[in-house]
Protein backbone atom coordinates (compact mmCIF):
# COMPACT_ATOMS: atom_id res chain seq x y z
CA UNK A 1 0.00 0.00 0.00
CA UNK A 2 2.93 2.15 0.10
CA UNK A 3 2.71 2.57 -3.64
CA UNK A 4 -0.86 3.91 -3.40
CA UNK A 5 0.23 6.38 -0.72
CA UNK A 6 3.08 7.55 -2.94
CA UNK A 7 0.69 8.05 -5.90
CA UNK A 8 -1.81 10.00 -3.71
CA UNK A 9 0.96 12.25 -2.41
CA UNK A 10 2.56 12.82 -5.83
CA UNK A 11 2.61 16.31 -7.35
CA UNK A 12 0.72 15.30 -10.49
CA UNK A 13 -2.19 13.91 -8.51
CA UNK A 14 -2.28 16.97 -6.27
CA UNK A 15 -2.33 19.36 -9.29
CA UNK A 16 -5.00 17.25 -11.01
CA UNK A 17 -7.14 17.21 -7.87
CA UNK A 18 -6.80 20.97 -7.42
CA UNK A 19 -7.89 21.52 -11.06
CA UNK A 20 -10.89 19.26 -10.54
CA UNK A 21 -11.91 21.08 -7.38
CA UNK A 22 -11.50 24.47 -9.10
CA UNK A 23 -13.74 23.34 -11.96
CA UNK A 24 -16.32 22.03 -9.51
CA UNK A 25 -16.21 25.29 -7.53
CA UNK A 26 -16.69 27.33 -10.73
CA UNK A 27 -19.79 25.35 -11.63
CA UNK A 28 -21.16 25.78 -8.11
CA UNK A 29 -20.60 29.55 -8.31
CA UNK A 30 -22.33 29.71 -11.70
CA UNK A 31 -25.21 27.66 -10.34
CA UNK A 32 -25.55 29.98 -7.33
CA UNK A 33 -25.53 33.07 -9.61
CA UNK A 34 -28.13 31.54 -11.89
CA UNK A 35 -30.27 30.55 -8.96
CA UNK A 36 -30.06 34.09 -7.57
CA UNK A 37 -30.98 35.51 -11.00
CA UNK A 38 -33.94 33.18 -11.32
CA UNK A 39 -35.02 34.04 -7.79
CA UNK A 40 -34.83 37.74 -8.57
CA UNK A 41 -36.63 37.15 -11.86
CA UNK A 42 -39.43 35.25 -10.16
CA UNK A 43 -39.71 37.73 -7.32
CA UNK A 44 -39.29 40.85 -9.48
CA UNK A 45 -40.84 39.69 -12.77
CA UNK A 46 -43.50 42.41 -12.76
CA UNK A 47 -40.85 45.05 -12.16
CA UNK A 48 -38.72 43.55 -14.97
CA UNK A 49 -41.70 43.48 -17.33
CA UNK A 50 -42.51 47.11 -16.49
CA UNK A 51 -38.91 48.13 -17.19
CA UNK A 52 -38.92 46.28 -20.51
CA UNK A 53 -42.24 47.88 -21.50
CA UNK A 54 -40.88 51.35 -20.68
CA UNK A 55 -37.78 50.71 -22.78
CA UNK A 56 -39.92 49.39 -25.65
CA UNK A 57 -42.17 52.47 -25.53
CA UNK A 58 -39.18 54.80 -25.62
CA UNK A 59 -37.74 52.93 -28.61
CA UNK A 60 -41.15 53.11 -30.33
CA UNK A 61 -41.35 56.89 -29.77
CA UNK A 62 -37.87 57.36 -31.18
CA UNK A 63 -38.72 55.19 -34.19
CA UNK A 64 -41.98 57.10 -34.86
CA UNK A 65 -40.10 60.40 -34.65
CA UNK A 66 -37.51 59.17 -37.10
CA UNK A 67 -40.17 57.83 -39.47
CA UNK A 68 -41.96 61.21 -39.38
CA UNK A 69 -38.68 63.03 -40.08
CA UNK A 70 -37.91 60.73 -42.99
CA UNK A 71 -41.45 61.07 -44.35
CA UNK A 72 -41.26 64.88 -44.13
CA UNK A 73 -37.93 64.78 -45.93
CA UNK A 74 -38.92 62.28 -48.65
CA UNK A 75 -42.53 63.21 -49.53
CA UNK A 76 -41.84 66.62 -51.12
CA UNK A 77 -38.99 65.21 -53.15
CA UNK A 78 -41.06 62.23 -54.23
CA UNK A 79 -43.91 64.53 -55.27
CA UNK A 80 -41.52 66.72 -57.27
CA UNK A 81 -39.96 63.73 -58.97
CA UNK A 82 -43.32 62.13 -59.80
CA UNK A 83 -44.55 65.42 -61.30
CA UNK A 84 -41.40 65.73 -63.40
CA UNK A 85 -41.74 62.13 -64.57
CA UNK A 86 -45.39 62.73 -65.50
CA UNK A 87 -44.46 65.87 -67.41
CA UNK A 88 -41.66 64.18 -69.29
CA UNK A 89 -43.80 61.13 -70.00
CA UNK A 90 -46.56 63.34 -71.39
CA UNK A 91 -44.08 65.18 -73.61
CA UNK A 92 -42.60 61.94 -74.90
CA UNK A 93 -46.00 60.48 -75.74
CA UNK A 94 -47.10 63.73 -77.41
CA UNK A 95 -43.95 63.78 -79.52
CA UNK A 96 -44.47 60.14 -80.43
CA UNK A 97 -48.03 60.83 -81.54
CA UNK A 98 -46.95 63.90 -83.51
CA UNK A 99 -44.14 62.02 -85.18
CA UNK A 100 -46.35 59.11 -86.15
CA UNK A 101 -49.36 61.17 -87.32
CA UNK A 102 -47.57 63.92 -89.28
CA UNK A 103 -45.58 61.65 -91.65
CA UNK A 104 -48.68 59.56 -92.20
CA UNK A 105 -50.73 62.61 -93.14
CA UNK A 106 -47.92 63.91 -95.36
CA UNK A 107 -47.57 60.54 -97.09
CA UNK A 108 -51.33 60.36 -97.63
CA UNK A 109 -51.30 63.82 -99.21
CA UNK A 110 -48.33 62.83 -101.41
CA UNK A 111 -50.11 59.65 -102.51
CA UNK A 112 -53.22 61.69 -103.42
CA UNK A 113 -51.10 64.13 -105.48
CA UNK A 114 -49.36 61.23 -107.23
CA UNK A 115 -52.72 59.61 -108.00
CA UNK A 116 -53.96 62.85 -109.62
CA UNK A 117 -50.76 63.18 -111.61
CA UNK A 118 -50.93 59.55 -112.78
CA UNK A 119 -54.56 59.88 -113.85
CA UNK A 120 -53.76 63.09 -115.77
CA UNK A 121 -50.83 61.45 -117.50
CA UNK A 122 -52.95 58.40 -118.29
CA UNK A 123 -55.56 60.62 -119.99
CA UNK A 124 -52.82 62.28 -122.06
CA UNK A 125 -51.33 58.92 -123.07
CA UNK A 126 -54.76 57.56 -123.97
CA UNK A 127 -55.51 60.63 -126.11
CA UNK A 128 -52.31 60.11 -128.11
CA UNK A 129 -52.85 56.39 -128.61
CA UNK A 130 -56.47 56.70 -129.96
CA UNK A 131 -56.66 56.67 -133.77
CA UNK A 132 -57.92 59.80 -135.43
CA UNK A 133 -61.62 59.69 -136.22
CA UNK A 134 -62.32 58.58 -139.82
CA UNK A 135 -64.15 60.79 -142.17
CA UNK A 136 -67.63 59.64 -142.97
CA UNK A 137 -67.84 57.60 -146.16
CA UNK A 138 -70.21 58.78 -148.87
CA UNK A 139 -73.62 57.27 -148.46
CA UNK A 140 -74.78 54.70 -150.94
CA UNK A 141 -78.28 54.99 -152.07
CA UNK A 142 -79.07 51.38 -152.55
CA UNK A 143 -78.04 48.96 -149.85
CA UNK A 144 -78.57 45.30 -149.85
CA UNK A 145 -79.54 43.59 -146.68
CA UNK A 146 -77.31 40.72 -145.80
CA UNK A 147 -78.90 37.34 -145.23
CA UNK A 148 -79.17 36.48 -141.56
CA UNK A 149 -76.60 34.01 -140.33
CA UNK A 150 -77.71 30.79 -138.76
CA UNK A 151 -77.41 30.72 -134.98
CA UNK A 152 -74.31 29.04 -133.62
CA UNK A 153 -74.54 26.03 -131.39
CA UNK A 154 -75.75 27.03 -127.95
CA UNK A 155 -77.13 30.41 -129.12
CA UNK A 156 -80.75 31.29 -129.42
CA UNK A 157 -82.37 33.51 -131.99
CA UNK A 158 -82.59 36.40 -129.51
CA UNK A 159 -78.82 36.17 -128.88
CA UNK A 160 -78.06 36.53 -132.59
CA UNK A 161 -80.38 39.54 -132.88
CA UNK A 162 -78.71 41.17 -129.93
CA UNK A 163 -75.29 40.57 -131.49
CA UNK A 164 -76.33 42.24 -134.76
Amino acid sequence: MAIIEEIKNSTAVRVYRQGWLAWLGAHKAAFDLAQDGVGKLVNGRQQLIDELVEKGESVEEIAKGNVDKVRDFVEPRFTDVSEKVSTVTGKVFNRTQEVTTDPLAELSADVAKLAKTVSGLSRKVNSFSKPAPKKAAPKKTATKTAPKAAPKAGQTATDTKAAA
